[in-house]
């Protein structure tokens, strides 16, 4: 089946930081940009960690009461509260992903951090090569129903013991997949539907299947 990875997807001209620059260029990078968060490099550009508008925050809010820091994440928030450049403002080690994951492992990596984009790195020298976002991921919903429903017929269905083409009708529409027909087995049923599950772009399926 079709696999997106992250270098289909990501942007490779990404703005970034350096450990010395100050607090005022780093509001200026993300206010002007409209980012939610840039990288942190060094002069070899390896990855260092991110900066993001959430850490910027910490620092406008200005410090934690001093009986308030027996909690790890006020003494974070302390640390960063004093914090004047972006070594020490930002959160690292930074989250990354190499170009030659897939777009699925992308967004799974995503929300179990609670990220929206994530630093793109080479696997051999660590050195950034791009940046993908939560929205540069959503594109794959974008692909044609036409293109999805060969992929079913095509690479799908021959992988689900008991379904045949032959048998089954498919329907793709914005992403939603219609399949009706029969199946050789029972089981073929919610293998069936777990496997369209898998294609990329498919939103829902509706299954009005039966075993013979």
């Amino acid at each position: 089946m079709k696999q997106t990875l992250v270098q289909d997807v990501m942007t490779t001209a990404v703005v970034t930081a350096g450990e010395t620059t100050p607090y005022r260029d780093l509001v200026g990078l993300l206010y002007a940009g409209g980012f939610g968060a840039v990288p942190v490099i060094d002069s070899e550009r390896r990855v260092l960690g991110v900066v993001s508008s959430a850490d910027l925050a910490v620092k406008a809010a200005g410090r934690p009461a001093r009986w308030q820091l027996a909690r790890p994440g006020r003494r974070r928030e302390w640390r960063k509260a004093q914090a004047r450049t972006a070594g020490e403002l930002m959160t690292a080690p930074a989250v990354t992903i190499t170009p030659a994951a897939t777009a699925g492992q992308a967004a799974r990596l995503m929300h179990g951090h609670r990220v929206g984009r994530l630093p793109v790195t080479d696997p051999l020298t660590g050195r950034l090569a791009g940046i993908v976002t939560r929205s540069d991921l959503l594109a794959v919903y974008l692909r044609p129903g036409e293109e999805i429903r060969t992929e079913i017929e095509a690479d799908v269905l021959p992988q689900v013991p008991g379904a045949y083409a032959s048998w089954l009708k498919v329907d793709v529409r914005d992403g939603v997949v219609t399949i009706s027909g029969r199946v050789g087995r029972r089981s073929a049923v919610a293998g069936l539907v777990r496997a369209v599950l898998q294609a990329e772009g498919v939103i829902q399926v509706d299954a009005d299947i039966a075993p013979i």
